[in-house]
Parts: C-alpha cells; sequence; structure tokens
C-alpha cells in the first residue's frame, strides 16, 4: 500500500515543481515502470490504447460545436434570456451568471469554457454594477461546475467510457441534480446579497422582454433538445449526435443568427484542437498511470477496503467521496475519471446502488476539485479574467463549493432525483 502513497506523492511533486498535469502523469508513470523493470514501450501502447475509442471521438465533436456556437453570439443572447428571466430579483447579475451557466451547459458541457466565456462577459460587468471581485469570481467559477453536470456533458461521456453505462441515462440523471444545484446556489447568492450589504438596482420584470429574448435564443437552446432526443431514440450514438451538433451550430450560425462567417471557421478548429489536445493528452497520459496503479492493486485495494472493511454502504460511499474530495483538490476530473470509473462501478454494484444513480453523483462529486485550490481548472480561469489572485476567491467561493456538495449528498440519499428521468425511458 505504501507504493501507492508513494505514486501520489512523487505525482504531486511534479505538479508542484510546475510541471502541466499530463506531464507529471508521464513522469510520475515511466519513473515507476522503470522500478518495476517493466519495458517502456508499454507506455506508448497503453497511451494510444487508452484514446483508440470511437466512443471517446464525441469530445472533440461537442467541442467544436460549442466553439461555433460561441462564435455565433449565443453567451450574449443566453446572458440575456437569463437576465429577462431572474435579473428582477435581488442579486440580479449574480442569478443571470448562475442560470446562464445552466444555459451554456447545455450547448458546450465544458466548465472550462464556461468560466471563460460566462465570466467574460459578467465579471465585468458585476464590479461595474457594484459587486466585489472576489464575489463575482466567486459566483462565475461556483456556477462554472454546472456545465459538467447539465447533458451533454464531457464528465459524463468520459464516465460511460470507462463503464459502459449508457451515456443517455448519465445524461438524463444529471439534469435535475443541475437544476437543483443551481437553485441552491440562487439561494445563496441572494443571502450574500443581503449580507454583504448590496442596494444595486434592478428591472422590472416583463413579459415582453422574455418574449424578445426566447425568440431571440430558442434557436441556441434548441441544440441540447435536438443531442438528447438523438440519442435518446436511437437514432444516433453520443458520437453521432456530436457530429449532429456540429451541423445544427452551422446551420444557427450561417442562417440564423448570421454572426459566423466562413473564415472564422479555421480559428474554431484551432481553439477546438487545442482543447481537445489537453482532455486526450491528459486521458492518454492517465490510462498509462492507471496500468501501472492496476499492477499495485490500487483499485482492487479500494474496493476491498470500502466494501469489506468499512462495509456499510453509506459510510462507505462518504468515505469514497471524501477521498475524491481530497485527490480532486490535486488532480483534474479527467484524471479522476480514469482513475477512478471501474472502481466507483465496482464498489456501487458491491453495495446494491442503481448504476446510473451511483455513477452520476460520483461524477458529480469528481467535478468539485475544478472549483477547489490549489490546482482548481474553472477557479484558475475565472480568476484569470477577474485579475484576482486565487487566494482572495478562496472564502467567498466556500459556500458554493457547500451548495455542491450539498446537492451531491441530496442526489445520494434521494436516488429519485437522478433516476426520474432516466426511468422515463
Amino acid at each position: 500500500m505504501w507504493q501507492i502513497f508513494f505514486v501520489f506523492a512523487i505525482l504531486l511533486a511534479f505538479i508542484f515543481a510546475g510541471f502541466p498535469i499530463y506531464m507529471a502523469i508521464i513522469l510520475t508513470t515511466i519513473s515507476f515502470m522503470v522500478g518495476m523493470h517493466l519495458p517502456l514501450n508499454l507506455v506508448v501502447i497503453k497511451m494510444f490504447g487508452s484514446v483508440n475509442s470511437f466512443s471517446l471521438m464525441a469530445i472533440p465533436f461537442f467541442i467544436i460545436a460549442g466553439n461555433i456556437m460561441a462564435k455565433s453570439d449565443i453567451t450574449d443572447k443566453i446572458v440575456d434570456l437569463s437576465d429577462s428571466l431572474v435579473g428582477q430579483f435581488k442579486g440580479g447579475l449574480g442569478h443571470v451568471n448562475i442560470l446562464a451557466s445552466m444555459f451554456f451547459g447545455g450547448i458546450q458541457g465544458s466548465g472550462i469554457a464556461d468560466a471563460s466565456a460566462i465570466g467574460g462577459m459578467l465579471i465585468p460587468a458585476m464590479e461595474k454594477q457594484g459587486y466585489d471581485k472576489d464575489y463575482a469570481v466567486a459566483v462565475t467559477a461556483g456556477s462554472s461546475m454546472l456545465s459538467p453536470i447539465i447533458p451533454p456533458s464531457i464528465a459524463m461521456i468520459l464516465y460511460s467510457y470507462y463503464t459502459e453505462i449508457p451515456v443517455s441515462k448519465l445524461f438524463l440523471g444529471g439534469i435535475v441534480p443541475g437544476f437543483g444545484i443551481a437553485l441552491l446556489q440562487m439561494i445563496w447568492n441572494r443571502i450574500e446579497y443581503s449580507r454583504r450589504g448590496y442596494n444595486i438596482p434592478t428591472h422590472k420584470f416583463s413579459i415582453r422582454k422574455l418574449g424578445h429574448t426566447l425568440a431571440h435564443s430558442i434557436g441556441a437552446l434548441l441544440m441540447p433538445f435536438i443531442i438528447i432526443g438523438g440519442i435518446i431514440s436511437g437514432i444516433v450514438t453520443a458520437t453521432e449526435s456530436g457530429v449532429l451538433a456540429i451541423v445544427y451550430g452551422l446551420v444557427y450560425g450561417f442562417f440564423i443568427s448570421k454572426k459566423l462567417k466562413l473564415r472564422d471557421l479555421v480559428g474554431i478548429l484551432k481553439d477546438s484542437a487545442v482543447t481537445t489536445a489537453v482532455v486526450m493528452i491528459t486521458i492518454a497520459a492517465t490510462g498509462a498511470l492507471s496500468n501501472v496503479l492496476v499492477r499495485m492493486r490500487f483499485q482492487s485495494n479500494v474496493l476491498n477496503y470500502v466494501v469489506n472493511t468499512i462495509g456499510n454502504p453509506v459510510l462507505g460511499t462518504l468515505f469514497l467521496m471524501f477521498v475524491i474530495l481530497v485527490l480532486g483538490m490535486f488532480l483534474d476530473p479527467t484524471v479522476l475519471i480514469a482513475m477512478l470509473a471501474p472502481t466507483i462501478l465496482g464498489i456501487g454494484n458491491a453495495f446494491g446502488f442503481n448504476p446510473i444513480h451511483y455513477g452520476v453523483v460520483m461524477v458529480i462529486m469528481m467535478q468539485v476539485g475544478a472549483i477547489t485550490p490549489p490546482v482548481g481548472s474553472f477557479l484558475f480561469v475565472s480568476c484569470a479574467i477577474g485579475n484576482l489572485p486565487i487566494e482572495k476567491a478562496t472564502v467567498p467561493l466556500i459556500p458554493f463549493i457547500v451548495t455542491v456538495l450539498l446537492g451531491i449528498l441530496i442526489s445520494f440519499f434521494v436516488p429519485q432525483i437522478v433516476m426520474f428521468l432516466p426511468n422515463l425511458l
């Protein structure tokens, strides 16, 4: 067991030394393969094998589709629609930030893209209205958690790939918890608005304005329905639905919003290639490290400890959540899913939980690390946009982290929250 702790210690040492996550994983893998007298060509074999999948092709397709929609000024329309829905309440722009992230998640499925697009618009706008910068950044980082939960979710696609659970049911399972977490965050936003003594003017609710913004954004909001409807009906697979999303995005950009130009496509493909490369190299590197951990019996030891030593399904699950929370402070959610997904499935099955319910809850749990210091990617993007040191955003972000954890616990103890929509299939 001490070897496993040593693996994570070396991995964290490389990360804190400034190496990119994927490079830290590769160097850790090579170090232990040398120590275990394994051939180094195994690193290359496992890396290529980890990404050689038709299912994973959905990831670049959804990234391209999301970038097409972003270039088509969808962010403006989402923010306007959110403002017309909740802008009249006290804490208006904070509510708008949260709701816009929920809508954006139904198009992009990436928390980093959410933090960048929504934060780029609303952090300066919130500051201009009178919100403190640290709070504007905290709202943005906290609400960016909604994008990996609301389908189409890249995280759910990855979990489906490693566990062979139907991605359509994982997608549906994430909808109600995502809405619930958004509601909890809006409640806290209202409380914090009063606690900080804000008195920012709000506009009156207008049916006319709502109808106007809805009419201008309905074309964009159709995308998640097309994607999910195609998958659920069996017309397309998750990967094919990504292609369908690209086609619809092009139609929307060229003929509906008319904001997309042919010259924009080169930049869209470049940006999508960079994002895809970051995700895929991380998955590939983790595949090689997972092979080392399998040889050290990491996954089987975790499963054995949780199931046989702890024994109690609730206590075992809470312990697993705690381990994920701690690991998530240092490792990207993509790494956690690649390392732990089969183990989580095995633990859930051993305890008798529904694999869809257990999977959705744990995927959300594995995303929490993206908004926790010291290496939370969503948090870093939000702080960069707000030009704010990460330590100044940490304290106001804590309540938003708590809302996510509360939503996870409620979803765990009330399975119907997750299973309501999948059971309709």
